[in-house]
């Protein structure tokens, strides 16, 4: 399971705050801690603050204290190259969050796709906005597939997110996620993500949702999460699940989980 710390976004008030206060120790701070924690990549976000130029800064920032792969979060073309263009060494290691079938992300986003062979998020969504049913988000999958295999893009370095909902709108909506993961592997082969904050939306006692929606994710195949790994009780989440579903060869990373006393009940 890929691990997208998803600390260091400016939806969140206090990290939104962080960035207009240009807190340089703190940013650093968040994206040590989630390093820790094992994120394997830091998302980063600006888009509720003055986008571009906090993008170029907080990436600097960032990468004066690790070189761990970033996500760069914007739907803005602008935003996207800037940060690219700033980014130290291999831009083929970045991954974009995001691209989808809609204009301005067909036209602004994928050209720097294809330019940078970078990963990259593909979103289930189009001009329409997010489709009700499962097989609606497959067919968008497919033509997804269909533009970046006609521009010999590598596959193995795309990531699907069929895009959860909230169980508070549809009881369905978690079970539908579950059969897109299904579909997409079956009939594409390809990578998914998914964020887990949506699922829970207005429910009470949220992070409990949140970790079962991600244990079964992970037994129905899905290959990465944006999350936070500071969260000690989801990580231990997925260190348990890894084993569970066979992708912890004799248990090693969750004895060594324990012996580092990393596990929460």
């Amino acid at each position: 399971m890929l691990i997208i710390g998803e600390k260091l976004n400016s939806a969140i008030p206090s990290v939104r705050q962080i960035i207009n206060n240009k807190d340089v120790a703190a940013v650093q701070n968040l994206a040590l801690k989630q390093v820790e924690g094992g994120a394997n990549y830091l998302d980063l976000n600006t888009a509720q603050c003055n986008e571009v130029t906090d993008m170029e800064w907080l990436i600097q920032n960032v990468q004066e204290v690790t070189d761990i792969p970033l996500c760069i979060d914007s739907i803005s073309a602008q935003t996207v190259e800037r940060g690219l263009a700033c980014i130290k060494g291999d831009k083929s290691k970045v991954m974009l969050n995001s691209i989808s079938l809609e204009k301005d992300r067909i036209e602004g986003i994928l050209p720097l796709v294809l330019k940078h062979q970078c990963p990259v998020i593909g979103l289930t969504t189009d001009d329409n906005g997010i489709p009700k049913t499962a097989e609606e988000r497959i067919a968008i999958t497919q033509r997804l597939i269909e533009i970046l295999s006609k521009e010999n893009y590598d596959l193995g370095k795309l990531y699907i997110d069929p895009l959860v909902l909230p169980l508070a709108v549809d009881h369905n909506n978690a079970t539908m996620f579950f059969q897109c993961l299904t579909d997409i592997k079956r009939l594409f082969n390809v990578k998914t993500v998914s964020g887990l904050s949506n699922i829970s939306y207005t429910m009470p006692k949220r992070k409990i949702i949140n970790r079962h929606f991600l244990a079964i994710c992970m037994a129905f195949g899905m290959d990465a999460a944006i999350l936070d790994p500071i969260d000690r009780k989801i990580m231990t989440s997925v260190t348990a699940t890894n084993l569970l579903v066979g992708q912890d060869r004799f248990g090693r990373n969750y004895l060594k989980a324990f012996r580092n006393e990393t596990l929460e009940d």
